[in-house]
């Protein structure tokens, strides 16, 4: 007996413990398994304008609020519609978590009171929460609808829609460690490294308790909405909150959903086609196994599940479950040509023979995902890094699990097969394919090529975030309802800096505010723009005999929360905020973009002299992550190729033969990215690795083919057509139920509530059934027609036939 025979033989029970105390070990580090779902995990940590958006950040703080918009169709300034806002703001006032809140109950209105030189604000709600008496509704109407700061934050142009801002309670710690930690993050010394790790502990803590405010805030305000229905039919939720809590729970559904439906699809695949219950319950201890091991790893390195990767313990079961077929196919192989073979001797033949394939196989596919290990975006990178490790555990459970235990158990019956070296049922019209017209398949797969790369040249990466949600999902709905009716979503915006304290609350100041505001002049897809300047304009209404310095330094008197958002105490810096509306069709932020820096720099020996400005803003990180999409999608896909090709030329010793196995595979890839292309399916941070995973993946039938082939080529002595035969006979029957299996895996991620997560379950899964194809007819053909692989000089390679 070689080693691997005593191992299995008298080593089993070590190999039982070890993966026991693996499993258990994982067990013990799940409760400190974490899920983030803050949307800052999907921003580029490579990218250069990270550090200042950073910067910003902790010098302008970042509040965290609730967004709650009403409809009423006969308006909010009737005495009926104002009554029912104040309840209704008072009631959201009252929410769990909640600190404060804006809306037009809390505007102050300066043109409702007496005149006079410095007017006295009014109110439309009263300190009690109720409608203020002393307030004339129709004045407040055509005040807050031309307000500058009001109309499309909280009141539309017709007044018929309203928001409510609920901001949430965040403890002063919190936002003391989450200032210090963004000024560390724009940092790239070892000193802030340093302290990063030392407040992070910290941090976390106090994250966590932060969660559950926010989550009590949601929670009531989604109660409390369905208690206010009756009275206010059209309410939408929306902002940070409920985005965040949102994502978790579509993390938890799609988590939970992935796998009671991959058990029970699984179990009813293995059941249906083995009727064995050791064929059933080996293979999914041995595919759970490694996922829980990764889960584990995860945990104790400190590695999250967000949204991107909430695919990972599926995607890794599926991959797993096709080196289990091909065990137990060449186990049954062998117990039907010789029944009296010791079980403990066809479990390490059986798995001898499909090693070196699998091993193959199993590194074509760590390169896929190892290629995102460099990645810049944290859960991509986290996706590169545990599925490569938990690709390895896998291989290395199911290459020792199963044998191991399969050898301590009765040896099976010799079932039924077909007829030796026959292909049966769909393998049948392949081989016929391959056979009689192959010089037709490779013409047809290399035109099928040549329309997929015309297909993926049009690929497009001007996708938008609100399209990564279903439309009838809450967070959907939310931002579709303020893009449409209020003043957009995405935030971007222009920060401008002097040497000279208090000038932006001059008339120079002030005018280079209003020139940094008019470069998004007109685009269509521009909503809301706030700044100093327009604050100064809108009491300037009130006040039109005084200066625009003299308003700016009144307001730093009356109202200096207002005017520290826009601007800072000394006034050498400011800000102009502006909101994209994402829904629109003509939203092209790389051009938007470009094109108010070019006005910018236009303006720095005019209106800007003196002035530094830059553009920063979720916006431009986002426009940054997309713009490298296709080139990160070039990148990682040729290093799964180079790689994949360098082990098949290792693995097979011709580079032309490495050549052969390949070219088949690299067309379902252009299929499923022409099929994007032609579609105008966009790339996003989950679907740009579908390339490399498909390429890594799908080569695995490829493999498995040639390996088999080549040795019933030498076992048939040279007659390609039988070898053809023998192979779709055998390895072919494997190839397909393992396809199979895994095509119906990849579908299961159809069912996530996070739009990419579908379109790369359908298109991967579209991938790997084509490479099916391709690698019972076009790899084949190929072999045929270019009369590889070369036979060896010497006597017939054995096979389970001899």
């Amino acid at each position: 007996m070689n080693i691997f025979q005593r191992i299995l033989e008298r080593g089993w029970w070590a190999i039982l413990a070890i993966f026991l105390a693996g499993a258990a070990w994982s067990g013990l580090l799940l409760p400190a398994f974490r899920i983030e779902f803050g949307s800052d995990v999907l921003l580029n940590e490579k990218d250069p304008d990270l550090g200042y958006y950073n910067q910003t950040r902790a010098d302008w703080g970042d509040d965290e609020y609730l967004i709650v918009c009403a409809r009423r169709d006969g308006g909010w300034f009737t005495r009926e519609g104002a009554e029912t806002l104040c309840e209704f703001a008072k009631d959201l006032r009252g929410l769990p978590g909640a600190r404060s809140i804006t809306s037009i109950t809390t505007v102050p209105l300066l043109r409702n009171g007496a005149p006079g030189l410095l007017p006295a604000p009014v109110y439309l709600a009263g300190p009690d929460g109720k409608l203020n008496p002393k307030v004339n509704l129709e004045k407040a109407r055509e005040e807050l609808v031309e307000h500058t700061l009001a109309l499309g934050n909280v009141i539309s142009a017709d007044g018929l829609d309203t928001s409510v801002i609920v901001y949430l309670q965040v403890n002063p710690e919190l936002v003391s460690l989450e200032k210090e930690r963004r000024h560390l993050l724009a940092r790239k010394d070892a000193e802030a490294a340093t302290r990063l790790k030392e407040i992070e502990p910290k941090y976390q803590q106090q994250r966590a308790e932060l969660a559950l405010r926010r989550r009590s805030l949601v929670d009531g305000a989604r109660e409390l909405t369905r208690a206010w229905e009756k009275r206010i039919p059209t309410i939408r939720l929306s902002g940070l909150p409920i985005i965040n809590v949102g994502l978790l729970e579509h993390i938890h559904s799609d988590i939970l959903n992935f796998g009671v439906l991959a058990l029970a699809v699984f179990t009813l695949a293995l059941l249906a086609v083995y009727r064995r219950i050791r064929w059933l319950c080996l293979p999914l201890v041995a595919c759970l196994l490694p996922v829980g091991l990764m889960l584990g790893v995860m945990s104790f390195t400190g590695q999250s599940m967000t949204i991107v990767t909430s695919n990972m313990p599926v995607l890794l079961f599926v991959l797993m479950l096709p080196y289990a077929v091909y065990f137990i196919e060449r186990y049954n192989e062998r117990r039907r040509l010789d029944p009296s073979e010791p079980v403990g001797l066809t479990c390490s033949r059986a798995t001898a023979e499909i090693w070196r394939p699998c091993l193959y196989s199993a590194l074509a596919t760590m390169a896929g995902t190892a290629a995102h290990i460099g990645s810049g975006i944290y859960p991509v990178r986290t996706f590169g890094v545990m599925m490569t490790f938990g690709t390895g555990i896998g291989l290395a459970t199911t290459m020792l699990l199963i044998p191991a235990s399969a050898a301590n158990l009765p040896p099976l019956e010799p079932g039924k097969g077909g007829t030796p070296g026959v292909p049966s049922g769909p393998l049948r019209p392949l081989t016929a394919l391959v056979l009689r017209a192959p010089l037709a398949v490779v013409v047809f797969s290399l035109a099928l090529l040549g329309v997929s790369i015309w297909g993926t040249l049009r690929l497009q990466v001007e996708t938008k975030f609100i399209d990564y949600f279903w439309q009838r999902s809450e967070i959907y709905q939310g931002l579709d309802y303020i893009d449409r009716q209020l003043g957009g979503t995405t935030p971007i915006e222009v920060v401008l800096k002097s040497d000279k304290k208090g000038f932006f609350k001059t008339e120079q100041g002030l005018d280079a505010l209003e020139a940094a505001a008019a470069t998004f002049r007109d685009d269509p897809a521009i909503g809301n723009v706030r700044s100093l300047k327009t604050l100064v304009d809108e009491v300037r209404k009130s006040m039109k005999k005084s200066k625009p310095e003299t308003v700016a330094g009144l307001l730093t008197k009356l109202a200096p929360e207002l005017v520290e958002e826009l601007c800072n105490r000394d006034a050498t810096q400011a800000r102009v905020l502006v909101r994209l509306k994402e829904t629109s069709p003509l939203l092209n932020r790389g051009r938007l973009i470009s094109t108010v820096r070019s006005r910018l720099d236009g303006m720095k020996d005019r209106e800007l002299a003196g002035v530094e400005s830059q553009v920063t803003g979720v916006c431009l990180l986002y426009s940054n992550i997309l713009n490298g999409l296709i080139t990160t999608m070039k990148h990682t896909f040729l290093i799964a190729v180079v790689a994949i090709w360098f082990m098949l030329w290792f693995l097979f010793r011709s580079p032309v033969m490495a050549s052969i196995v390949l070219l088949p595979q690299v067309l379902p890839v252009f299929l499923v990215l022409g099929v994007m292309g032609f579609s105008g399916i966009a790339l996003d941070m989950v679907t740009v690795v579908i390339a490399s995973v498909a390429m890594g993946v799908g080569i695995d039938a490829a493999i498995q083919y040639a390996f088999r082939f080549r040795n019933e080529l030498a076992a048939a002595n040279g007659d390609f057509p039988e070898a053809v035969r023998r192979s779709h006979a055998t390895i072919g029957r494997a190839i397909l139920i393992a396809t199979v299996i895994t095509f119906a895996g990849f579908l299961m991620l159809m069912l996530s509530h996070f739009v990419p997560t579908f379109y790369f379950g359908l298109f991967t899964g579209l991938a790997i059934l084509m490479g099916l194809f391709a690698s019972l007819t076009t790899l084949p053909a190929l072999f045929v027609l270019t009369k590889y692989p070369r036979q060896p000089k010497g006597p017939p390679a054995k096979t389970a036939e001899h």
